[in-house]
């Protein structure tokens, strides 16, 4: 099956709150490119017949720019766009604002784009694959994913796999969610909301095999 792996990243954080903390990022701009790059490099390692897709909203160096380029599949930054009022809702109090918003136009641009693939990972930027990433618990057409703390309505999603059509159910669900972004629910409560209406979602219980630092807090997440 061929795959392909969406890398959501934002560079340079603004210096704004969000709804549930005043400081959106402890990392510099500079520590946050080098973890990105740690991000990209474990997708490359750990996920076979994959093609790397990153999505950025921030201005970029040239250096960053240029490695991006290099170093993934497909690249779009809309902050490019020159759309201010589409990159104010990365900026926002409600991270999840941000992060739907971001998925959003990703995945328009792989429809529009006629991108093939048979199925969608996704990534936050940062976070890298470990040594328990196990590839064959997603070798299979369902869509997997893991709960946290074992709570169906609270989904891990630093990082999961859809299928090609529930990739596109789930874009129709987000461009259906603005009350809840302008709430500034969670995100993983807003992406278990998605899930629980199917019965074809693989539920991995142990580990899937994912570390990274925490953005508000630099705490390190092991799951």
């Amino acid at each position: 099956m061929q795959n392909l792996t969406l890398i959501t990243s934002i560079i340079h954080t603004p210096d704004t709150p969000l709804s549930y903390t005043k400081c959106r990022s402890v990392f510099t701009s500079e520590q946050r490119f080098e973890q990105t790059k740690r991000t990209i490099a474990s997708v490359r390692e750990k996920i076979p017949n994959n093609k790397i897709f990153l999505i950025e909203c921030s201005l970029l160096s040239e250096v960053e720019r240029a490695y991006f380029l290099e170093n993934t599949d497909y690249f779009l930054n809309l902050y490019d766009s020159n759309n201010e009022i589409l990159i104010q809702r990365m900026f926002t109090i409600s991270k999840s604002m941000g992060e739907g918003t971001m998925t959003i136009h990703a995945i328009l641009y792989l429809l529009e784009n006629h991108i093939e693939f048979d199925q969608f990972f996704k990534i936050s930027g940062r976070y890298w694959l470990n040594d328990l990433f196990d590839y064959s618990l997603y070798d299979h057409p369902l869509s997997a994913t893991r709960r946290i703390q074992d709570d169906p309505n609270n989904m891990l999603c630093c990082f999961y796999k859809l299928s090609k059509n529930k990739m596109i159910e789930w874009l129709d669900f987000l461009l259906h969610s603005e009350n809840d972004f302008r709430n500034c629910i969670g995100y993983e409560v807003l992406f278990a909301k998605f899930l629980l209406k199917y019965s074809d979602v693989f539920t991995i219980q142990e580990k899937v095999g994912i570390h990274g630092y925490i953005s508000v807090c630099g705490t390190l997440l092991d799951a």
